[in-house]
């Protein structure tokens, strides 16, 4: 549409936008307009009747794709505000315990049950989200795609490890990066390869560097206080254990792969939305699962050294 289309001269020569027109000249530019667009057919007059009907699905299927497109981007667009505007709100509430204001005994997932349209696992998904579109560089805007790739749930699913384990914004990147010069593209499995990949190279011990800190510790003791009362310790094999706490931090990588997967099979399973068959041992089960789950938040941490390869210095 051109400026003639929507605009008239005004009495200083001065051109005015439809909206600054009175309503006669406004009606007269809208009456101009809508005969416009019942002309166009009239171009194909010169054509053979099989042509005309040919060059009128060809403009039929073109507006119906050009309709769909924009449609699916307003969804997209729509999809990725509403992350960012859910998921910083749930994890306020659960992370102020807002869920239990009234029924302390309630949690969140019941919470959610209870007060919202979602299940617990599409709402954990939303606050998944905007973290990984905040690592990502999406966050705060319509943005829908990274890198030339729609962001989908399967995607967000395979990030949320990272981002929740706080893995830097630069890391989550690069996992994007590496996994699409890898195979071409980014799939789920492919970030979840990508992320296996990185945690196992930062827990890999370094058996060089462990022979020499060791070494050097050694020696620096002896020389700094009386080692009669680490006799024992000087006896072990120096890197025994390294490598044992390096097994330590391959199972709890394991086991967390392994929540990773169930929590996949129980999403499915509720999302579903399809009632059990026998509804009382489904209420047992699922408060077993719960229990466990409690047991994970209760005692989900392991031995960490206060102090590592310091000296001891006497007053």
């Amino acid at each position: 549409m051109t400026t003639t289309d929507v605009a008239v001269p005004g009495q200083a020569g001065e051109l005015k936008s439809v909206k600054q027109l009175d309503s006669d000249e406004e009606a007269a530019v809208r009456l101009r307009r809508a005969r416009r667009v019942m002309k166009k057919p009239q171009q194909l007059a010169g054509l053979d009747p099989a042509e005309q009907l040919q060059e009128c699905l060809t403009v039929l299927h073109a507006a119906e794709a050009k309709r769909e497109g924009t449609v699916k981007e307003a969804q997209l667009k729509a999809g990725a505000v509403f992350f960012d505007t859910a998921g910083p709100y749930l994890m306020w509430i659960r992370d102020n315990s807002l869920y239990c204001l009234d029924d302390p005994g309630r949690t969140f997932e019941r919470w959610l049950a209870m007060i919202w349209g979602y299940s617990p696992s599409q709402c954990y998904l939303f606050m998944d989200a905007v973290r990984v579109r905040i690592a990502l560089g999406l966050a705060g805007s319509d943005e829908y795609a990274y890198r030339g790739t729609v962001l989908t749930t399967k995607h967000i699913r395979a990030l949320a490890p990272a981002v929740n384990a706080e893995l830097a914004a630069e890391d989550v990147q690069h996992l994007w990066a590496d996994t699409e010069a890898r195979d071409g593209k980014v799939t789920e499995e492919g970030l979840r390869e990508a992320y296996r990949q990185l945690t196992a190279a930062k827990s890999a011990p370094d058996v060089s560097t462990a022979e020499t800190t060791t070494s050097t510790t050694a020696t620096d003791s002896n020389t700094s206080f009386d080692s009669s009362d680490r006799s024992e310790e000087s006896n072990a094999d120096p890197n025994a254990e390294r490598l044992a706490r390096w097994e330590v931090n391959q199972e709890l990588s394991a086991i967390h792969a392994e929540l990773e997967r169930l929590q996949g099979r129980y999403s499915l399973l509720t999302d579903r939305g399809l009632a059990p068959l026998d509804a009382a041992d489904a209420v047992r089960e699922a408060k077993q699962i719960r229990a466990l789950g409690r047991w994970f938040n209760q005692h989900g941490t392991v031995p960490v050294d206060a102090v590592v390869d310091a000296e001891i210095v006497e007053n």
